[in-house]
């Protein structure tokens, strides 16, 4: 990557990537190249490498889903059965104590609830955490009652953001949340946001609110090329896939850096014959986070990138 000349890479899941034995060495090895690095974590082993991450990398997310060692526990089970919470918040704290002025930490929470969903969540003592849906015989818990605590920790360890997501199934669509929860949700964002301030943010991702409204998982495409994925991709131990939405996916398999370099990949037949079959119109009916990434550069192509013309917006996509 370093002599393909790539300027940004984002240690991300599918995975722990700081369990892996060799994370010191690639966070060194990138940063003294000057690439940027962004982590996305469940946190276990910030302090065992905090002095790599520290001096290099730009920002870390850790994946939270909750804001008591129950309910962690009930998503993120530990081998033990000893809930991990309270270890990764103090991990986090030490980040935070240590991070250098312009280095970013923030709080992940997905929204999960249980039933036909899968979460094996526990009735929790608020009434509002357990929540029976007419005429449905099963109990559906969710992790949203949540949501304001998460904020309220995230501000006081030293977070920039509480980052709020909605649930995906195995296939990335969206999954779509009872009303009920939905409701609980919307009512939480907003108790939560009374805590913003210039040093703290609450944000929902692209996609939460049409998951909370039921809009359903289509999201029809009007462009027949994905700029997007000519800026970025996704690298495996598998393979290297057009982007995450299509991991695992052979006809969307762009390469294989275990055969070749990155360099050679990237520059190669098989990725320019992929790329130039993909058609977002038709391989991508679901909601993608990058949809407005994709329709701010074709519509900027079109004007010449003009600079008069462009509207920048804040929350357009911050890797691009």
């Amino acid at each position: 990557m370093i002599d393909a000349g790539v300027k940004g890479v984002i240690l991300i899941g599918g995975g722990e990537p700081m369990a892996h034995p060799k994370i010191g060495e690639v966070i060194n090895l990138l940063g003294k190249n000057n690439v940027a690095i962004g982590i996305t974590t469940n946190g276990l082993y910030l302090k065992k490498h905090i002095e790599a991450i520290t001096k290099y990398v730009s920002w870390i997310r850790v994946s939270m889903d909750a804001a008591s060692p129950e309910v962690f526990q009930s998503i993120r089970p530990s081998r033990t059965g000893d809930s991990m919470f309270n270890l990764v918040i103090e991990n986090m704290k030490a980040f935070s104590e240590n991070k250098r002025k312009d280095q970013v930490l923030g709080y992940s929470f997905m929204v999960y609830s249980k039933g036909d969903y899968g979460f094996k969540g526990v009735p929790l003592q608020n009434d509002r955490a357990v929540i029976k849906i007419t005429n449905a015989k099963d109990l559906y818990t969710t992790n949203a009652n949540e949501i304001y605590k998460a904020a309220i920790i995230a501000k006081e360890i030293g977070c920039a953001y509480l980052e709020i997501k909605p649930m995906y199934d195995s296939n990335h669509f969206s999954v779509m949340q009872k009303q009920i929860i939905s409701d609980l949700v919307e009512e939480q964002i907003e108790n939560a946001k009374t805590l913003e301030d210039e040093n703290f943010k609450i944000i929902e991702a692209t996609k939460l609110r049409s998951s909370l409204r039921g809009e359903g998982n289509y999201e029809p495409k009007k462009y027949t090329r994905c700029a997007v994925s000519q800026l970025r991709t996704l690298v495996t131990p598998s393979g290297v896939y057009v982007c995450p939405y299509f991991r695992g996916v052979d006809n969307k398999k762009i390469g294989d850096v275990n055969n070749q370099s990155f360099l050679e990949m990237w520059h190669g037949q098989e990725r320019k014959k992929i790329m130039n079959k993909l058609d977002p119109s038709i391989d991508c009916p679901m909601h993608c986070i990058r949809n407005d990434s994709n329709i701010f550069i074709e519509e900027n192509i079109i004007n010449q990138f003009n600079i008069e013309t462009i509207e920048i917006v804040e929350d357009y996509d911050k890797f691009i």
